[in-house]
């Protein structure tokens, strides 16, 4: 092209200087892009462009606003120079380059065509991030009918590709890390049937799909081989003979998503029974030509998304964590039950009692449970809401039987839980967990009268002991309330049966207590020792007929009547057995 025609009298001068006014004015910060960023975009013979971010939902977003020497008779370019996008999304050219909707030479509105570029720019960008942020919206909507949705347990956080388990059931595939992840989580749902476990494919996908999504095998196999490095050598290494399962992960900027493909056997493919020697190539050809590719959905078991959807931090260190439940009771069930949800994978639960019909109120069983065993009863309801979870035990007996038959239980065990509430055996495990000095943490939970009061109390070692909270008879050595009464126990129509008149709200509040203080000794948040109170409303109190005690009205807030949470100091009181033994 002559210079001529691009020197500063030429109509091209004259529209390049004002497209970079007006960039500068309407889209500010530009600057000019040299010769060097320029001749990134070649066989386009661009000749000016200008650099500048666009903020959109908060993100800056960069542009390349371009023009070739025909300007302004030839539309203004625009690239989008966050990443490499090429062959990723839908309207992208090699460097970037968007293929915008045709509008309005400059030579016919210079302003109107350069607004209009880059908010088409803008929109289009917007688009391809909204399919790939909500790919799995978008996948779901595309899944084939009628076909069965997968169930993973899968470990998101391994991205290797790899061979999986896989279980299909009448009403859901099961896929998981091995065979035996799949037994276990399946007899604890109740699973009987159980055999056929095949492998299938798991890959992480280095950017999420978007529509089109792949509609054949060759189009699966393209999107591993541009996405998911050696994905397509282990796909190969599985069988051909029966349908081949494949469990995508993808990210994006709303977290980590999983979607799921499956491959049918070759039609008319009449047998190599040892299909595995067949070469890797041969296999993917047959699978190509004769096979068909179906998608659906995969909703995640996984712990990691159970227990927090990705995002838990603590979750690593809980599920490392076996807790030694003793007393599964109204209080002891409940706190079980709420340690499993936040994600403990161990639990060993101990109690040599049967549910009665006037515990169901406050017990995390139900009337199906009465007569049943308390800790036999909590571990199969553990089982059937968290089948995830690694170890459930149930031992229904005391826990001084149990300790007598399996000491290693007590050893293993990462936490002990004491909810027996009752002072001969609490009082007896402090007495073992003095002369044992071990740093093993216990927590203790009771409530006091009416449930006017809860304490999660953590201890560990020889001192300070439980006997430096609690006297000689179970009581606060510093009470929290005054009764004029017994202390608010009451008795059944039935020899030696006493209990406390204490409510599920009340309960939840320890419950509360006694889960909390748990998991923050597992995760390092609180250390032994530790005493920790919930006081409920001075009406509360008035109610039930009972008065604070001048020790708890120095740590109540001036003035303030209503329940409320606070840490009491846990110091060796020098009358106990444990402290005395120090002297």
């Amino acid at each position: 092209m002559p210079d001529a025609l691009l020197d500063s009298r030429s109509e091209f001068d004259r529209a390049k200087l004002r497209l970079g006014l007006w960039l500068r004015d309407n889209a500010s910060p530009t600057r000019v892009l040299t010769r060097d960023e320029l001749s990134r975009y070649e066989g386009h013979r661009f000749v000016a462009g200008w650099h500048l971010k666009i903020e959109r939902a908060g993100v800056s977003e960069p542009f390349d606003v371009l023009i070739n020497g025909s300007f302004p008779y030839s539309p203004i370019r625009v690239a989008y120079r966050f990443q490499d996008v090429y062959l990723k999304w839908p309207h992208v050219e090699p460097g970037g380059l968007l293929c915008l909707p045709r509008r309005t030479a400059a030579s016919a509105g210079l302003e109107i065509a350069a607004a209009g570029a880059i908010s088409d720019a803008v929109a289009l960008v917007g688009q391809c991030q909204e399919l790939r942020r909500e790919f799995l919206s978008y996948w779901g909507r595309s899944e084939h009918k009628g076909t069965t949705r997968i169930r993973s347990l899968l470990d998101t956080a391994n991205r290797r590709p790899r061979q999986i388990a896989v279980w299909s059931g009448a009403d859901y595939t099961l896929v998981g890390e091995s065979p035996d992840q799949l037994l276990g989580w399946l007899r604890n749902t109740g699973e009987t049937k159980v055999s056929g476990i095949v492998r299938g494919l798991f890959a992480y996908l280095n950017e999420p799909p978007i529509p089109p999504f792949p509609d054949r095998p060759a189009d699966l196999f393209a999107v591993l081989r541009q996405r998911a490095p050696n994905a397509i050598s282990v796909l190969a290494g599985l069988s051909i003979i029966d349908k081949t399962t494949i469990t995508l992960e993808a990210s994006s900027r709303s977290g980590d998503g999983l979607i799921g493909m499956t491959l049918s056997a070759p039609n008319n493919f009449d047998g190599f029974r040892e299909s595995n020697r067949l070469r890797p190539a041969a296999k993917l050809a047959l699978w190509q030509m004769r096979s068909e590719l179906r998608r659906t959905t995969v909703d995640r078991f996984d712990a990691a998304w159970v227990h927090g959807r990705g995002f838990n931090k603590q979750l690593p260190t809980l599920q490392a964590a076996t807790a030694l439940v003793i007393g599964c009771g109204s209080l002891g069930s409940q706190v079980a039950f709420r340690l499993a949800q936040a994600g403990i994978s161990g639990t060993v639960l101990v109690d040599p009692d049967a549910l009665s019909a006037a515990n169901v109120g406050r017990h995390a069983l139900g009337v199906v449970s009465v007569t049943l065993n308390k800790a036999k009863a909590l571990a199969d309801r553990l089982r059937g809401q968290f089948p995830h979870m690694l170890r459930i035990e149930d031992h229904p007996m005391s826990w001084q039987d149990l300790y007598g038959k399996h000491p290693e239980i007590f050893a293993e065990a990462t936490l002990i839980v004491a909810c027996l509430g009752e002072w001969a055996s609490d009082g007896q495990l402090a007495e073992w967990q003095v002369r044992q000095g071990t740093a093993k943490p216990i927590v203790y939970g009771w409530l006091d009268e009416f449930g006017v009061a809860s304490h999660a109390v953590a201890l560990a070692g020889a001192t300070p002991a439980l006997g430096c909270i609690l006297d000689g008879e179970g009581s606060l050595r510093v009470p929290e309330t005054l009764w004029d009464s017994d202390g608010g126990v009451t008795t059944e129509p039935a020899c030696g049966t006493l209990f406390q008149p204490y409510g599920p709200v009340d309960l939840a509040q320890a419950e509360v207590l006694v889960s909390r203080l748990c998991i923050d000794v597992l995760t390092g948040r609180a250390k032994p020792p530790c005493h920790r109170v919930y006081a409920g409303s001075t009406a509360q109190l008035k109610e039930a007929g009972g008065n604070w005690s001048d020790e708890h009205l120095a740590s109540r807030p001036t003035r303030f009547e209503g329940a409320f949470e606070y840490e009491r100091p846990v110091r060796p009181c020098g009358r106990c057995r444990a402290c005395q033994a120090l002297r």
